[in-house]
């Protein structure tokens, strides 16, 4: 994907050109709208072609207008990453003329192809495992936690270069994640219950390695070419899906696609985790209390003893979320900004990569700033009056955490590019 720069602050009146469907727009809509807006995307609607455009045109101009669509929370103007997913301000300028001056279609004969998708929904260009759940239809109307105990199939280790989450229930998976249990314990709990998966009621899970955590929005998790994770044979995956509310009756069929390393000569381990936590002594001012009616601010540090080199960041907060901004200070006091997303949005959570890996060295300190607004300005607010909101894993709880993908440092790593892409300013 071609990275792309967002600009704010120049005038549209700038730009008197016709712009027209066949000749301008059309590329635009497809490298920047249709991998969601598609049959399989999560997207609402398709923009797959002309009349698809034309037909979503107020919703279109509306959230080009407001720099909300293609959605890329993350400030760029506070750090630039891998594979950004945001309209230039010619492109922008392009989507908003058109509509102004009447939808023209212009030449047939330069018309573009729509884009291909996989009938599978995936955005892989290689599949080398997919785990699927059996069907399973919520019980609840509260949110539910089940957990999918599947083999792993493979006689010798495997290395996994990416993950790709397809969601079957967009609209009640709040989180999807998977580990792997060399115990066996998990796929048992998983057979004794009668319904597809289990919960707390037959057993607990058993993780040896935690691999992955999606969220809504979430994109693919990948790896540097030779950098994986390591899963041995005779392990089962456990496949962790939290349902939000309002689910019941309906039946979910999320998948996970993978794809491995290619050279296992040489594979470089990587580790996942939340390294931001929301418990002392990483979180310095909790509990995480989010009083009715106002709107507080939490702090997180974390110090590292060890050179560590960094791939992807990934926020989580939830409904009250406001901002979240993360940065590091290093031992000579020189200040690495990390993550700024100014405006938090539950429904999109991404796996930023940086455009390099982001060599920390040891002493150096993790810092964060999360606002929280638990008032009625805060139109995702849940509750009207607003009531106290918790520390807690149900989406009506709030949390206050973030993920990194990382490995320990081996000299070179800061050479280590992602994308090179030019940006342009």
């Amino acid at each position: 994907m071609r990275l792309l720069a967002f600009i704010l602050f120049l005038p549209l009146s700038g730009f008197t050109q016709t712009n027209t469907w066949a000749d301008s727009v059309a590329n635009i809509i497809y490298d920047n709208c249709s991998y969601c807006h598609r049959t399989g995307g999560i997207a609402p609607f398709e923009l797959m072609n002309y009349q698809d455009a034309v037909d979503a045109g107020s919703y279109i101009y509306h959230r080009v207008e407001i720099n909300e669509m293609p959605p890329w929370p993350a400030d760029p103007h506070y750090r630039r990453f891998a594979h950004e997913e945001i309209l230039t301000y010619e492109e922008k300028t392009t989507i908003l003329q058109w509509m102004d001056q009447g939808f023209e279609f212009g030449n047939p004969a330069n018309e573009p192809l729509p884009p291909y998708f996989a009938p599978n929904g995936s955005n892989l260009e290689t599949i080398d495992l997919t785990l699927a759940i059996d069907p399973y239809t919520l019980q609840t109307n509260t949110d539910e936690y089940r957990y999918f105990a599947i083999e792993n199939p493979f006689p010798e280790t495997i290395y996994i270069n990416k993950i790709e989450v397809i969601a079957g229930l967009d609209q009640v998976v709040h989180h999807a994640d998977v580990s792997y249990d060399d115990t066996g314990i998990s796929l048992a709990n998983d057979q004794a219950d009668p319904l597809s998966g289990f919960n707390g009621n037959t057993g607990s899970p058993n993780y040896s390695f935690y691999m992955n955590a999606w969220q809504p929005g979430g994109n693919i998790a990948a790896y540097p070419e030779g950098w994986g994770i390591a899963v041995p044979p005779g392990v089962d995956f456990v496949m962790e899906i939290h349902y939000g509310p309002g689910g019941i009756g309906l039946t979910d069929s999320t998948k996970m696609h993978f794809e491995f390393v290619t050279n296992t000569s040489n594979v470089r381990p990587i580790s996942v985790g939340w390294l931001l936590g929301q418990s002392p002594p990483i979180m310095v001012d909790g509990p995480l209390v989010i009083p009715a009616n106002e709107v507080v601010t939490f702090h997180q540090e974390r110090t590292l003893t060890s050179n560590m080199s960094f791939i992807s960041i990934c926020p989580h907060m939830h409904l009250l979320g406001k901002s979240y901004k993360i940065w590091a200070v290093t031992p000579d006091n020189d200040t690495i900004q990390l993550i700024h997303i100014p405006q938090w949005d539950l429904h999109w959570q991404k796996y930023y990569m940086f455009r390099e890996v982001q060599v920390l060295e040891a002493g150096t300190t993790i810092y964060s700033e999360g606002v929280y607004d638990n008032t009625l300005a805060n139109h995702d607010n849940p509750f009207n009056p607003p009531q106290t909101v918790y520390q807690g894993s149900s989406t009506l709880d709030e949390m206050f955490l973030t993920y990194f993908i990382y490995a320990p440092y081996q000299a070179g790593d800061e050479n280590v590019i992602l994308d090179d892409s030019p940006l342009v300013s």
